[in-house]
């Protein structure tokens, strides 16, 4: 007996649902317009047949439960994909779910055309982001911003020289169209030495009077703690995005501040580096910084070259100078930083199927209709991604009119940017027990069925046809009603 690719499917994801989760956050309402915003919690609830049902407190619509929702899980993301009716107070709705969880976080959009409404729930907040990002919060006892660091909270045998000499203030001067505040380091000297200005998320060690000695350095690592100099990452950033104004004390084209953003495996790691450090899994390409006025740099991400590490991503380790290079630059040089940003990316830029990309594939059209002459696999469905963490999820159900909508998802490690890509798949119309696709129901149906199920080679039959009951698996049950229509028809 051949057991169906549907009956498999639906008994992986029962495998993967929970008994009951909840998800407290924000849900942003829009209809007709008008926007609504109201804290609310969603429950997913596994059922017994391994679907789920979600339930949702939405302003104006009331308690909203949809059942028989499937999930699809990859890389420890979840995603649930349905189209149901759901009651309302507005009455019964074609509501359309597309929720996505990681790490006890969700994200999830919900429409429902009929009363020209979308809903946009999320719990993630700042998870995947880089604490005080936007240089806001500031520690009063030393003047430096929260979970960011200069030479006041440095170590070493000359920090205190250091915090009396090197400035990390904070600066009303942002760039156009922004308000609040940003952070500034200015770079000073002392018997001809430059010290930069420098900024981390870490910590900075003072070590030597020496300008280029690497015992001055910025440094984490995760056996101090996970206090205030160590950040971790929950997942592989595509981009570091941030504003930066720098200037100088005395023009020289030559000097450039420099940004420097590491992820590594959360062992100790410096600098300027002492040694080759083999814990790191990627770093941001470029990060010199011409002297000029507010602009908005974008970096990318590199992994490849680190990957013979073998490191894991489970913290970031970002670091800011007025000068690339020790002991180089001039005083007064001030580097100016502010809304710092991690992109996670997550799209799609080809769906196959056997190998072939869809008709009509386009990346920003998430319907498609396919017609194929069984029951389709998942397995055959292949998609190419963006997105250094981000991940493909498939489900498959079977609609009432024996259709199949498979929904094949791209979510970015964040949630924030995600598409589901729905297909519907329908068979040509077949007449049932017609096994050898003569055109015909006769006995030789039932012999070359019987054939089938002893040889365990269904090549030669026509399963759609074969599945005579059309539970979705080809047994002898089928074998038996062939043999019943053929003794009752006319």
């Amino acid at each position: 007996m051949r057991k169906s690719f549907f009956t498999i499917c639906l008994a992986l994801i029962g495998a993967l649902t929970i008994n009951a989760e909840s998800f407290s956050g924000n849900i942003v309402l829009v209809r007709n317009g008008q926007t609504y915003n109201s804290a609310v919690t969603v429950t997913v609830t596994a059922q017994d047949n391994g679907l789920n049902t979600m339930v949702l407190q939405v302003p104006l619509f009331g308690t909203m439960t949809m059942n028989d929702v499937p999930a699809a899980n990859a890389d420890g993301i979840t995603v649930y994909s349905a189209v149901r009716d759901v009651a309302t107070n507005f009455g019964t709705m074609r509501t359309t779910l597309f929720a996505r969880t990681v790490n006890g976080m969700m994200a999830a959009d919900v429409a429902i055309p009929a009363q020209n409404t979308t809903m946009w729930f999320n719990t993630v907040g700042n998870h995947f982001q880089l604490p005080n990002s936007d240089m806001e919060a500031w520690t009063a006892s030393n003047g430096e911003p929260d979970r960011w660091h200069g030479f006041k909270t440095a170590g070493g045998a000359y920090a205190s020289t250091s915090a009396g000499l090197v400035k990390l203030e904070q600066s009303n001067d942002v760039r156009s169209g922004a308000t609040g505040h940003s952070a500034v380091m200015t770079a000073n000297s002392a018997f001809g030495i430059v010290a930069n200005g420098t900024m981390t998320n870490g910590r900075l060690m003072a070590g030597s009077m020496f300008a280029t000695d690497t015992k001055n350095h910025a440094e984490m690592d995760k056996a101090n703690g996970t206090d205030d100099f160590y950040m971790p990452l929950y997942a592989k950033p595509d981009k570091f995005n941030v504003w930066l104004k720098y200037t100088q004390g005395t023009t020289n084209a030559n000097n450039k501040a420099n940004v420097s953003v590491k992820t590594f495996d959360g062992t100790y790691y410096q600098e300027p580096t002492d040694k080759t450090y083999t814990n790191l899994s990627g770093s941001i390409v470029g990060g010199q910084i011409p002297a000029g006025d507010w602009a908005h740099y974008s970096f990318d991400f590199d992994y490849e070259t680190y990957a013979a590490n073998g490191a894991a991503s489970e913290a970031i380790f970002v670091t800011f100078s007025t000068n690339g290079n020790p002991g180089q630059g001039s005083k007064n040089d001030a580097l100016y930083v502010d809304d710092m940003e991690l992109v996670y990316l997550g799209s799609m830029t080809d769906l196959r199927y056997q190998g072939a990309t869809i008709a009509g594939w386009n990346p920003a059209v998430t319907a498609y209709n396919m017609t194929l002459a069984g029951e389709p696999n998942l397995d055959d469905f292949t998609a190419t991604i963006e997105g250094a963490s981000a991940v493909v999820t498939k489900s498959m159900e079977k609609n009432a009119d024996g259709s199949y909508r498979i929904a094949i998802s791209v979510v970015s490690a964040d949630l924030q940017n995600a598409t589901c890509y729905v297909i519907t798949v329908t068979a040509p119309a077949g007449l049932k027990g017609d096994v050898d696709d003569d055109g015909e129901v006769a006995i030789n149906d039932v012999t070359v069925l019987i054939d089938a199920l002893l040889q365990g080679d269904y090549s030669a039959i026509n399963e759609m046809n074969a599945d005579y009951d059309e539970d979705g698996e080809i047994s002898i049950s089928d074998v038996s009603m062939i043999i019943d229509y053929l003794l009752t028809k006319d």
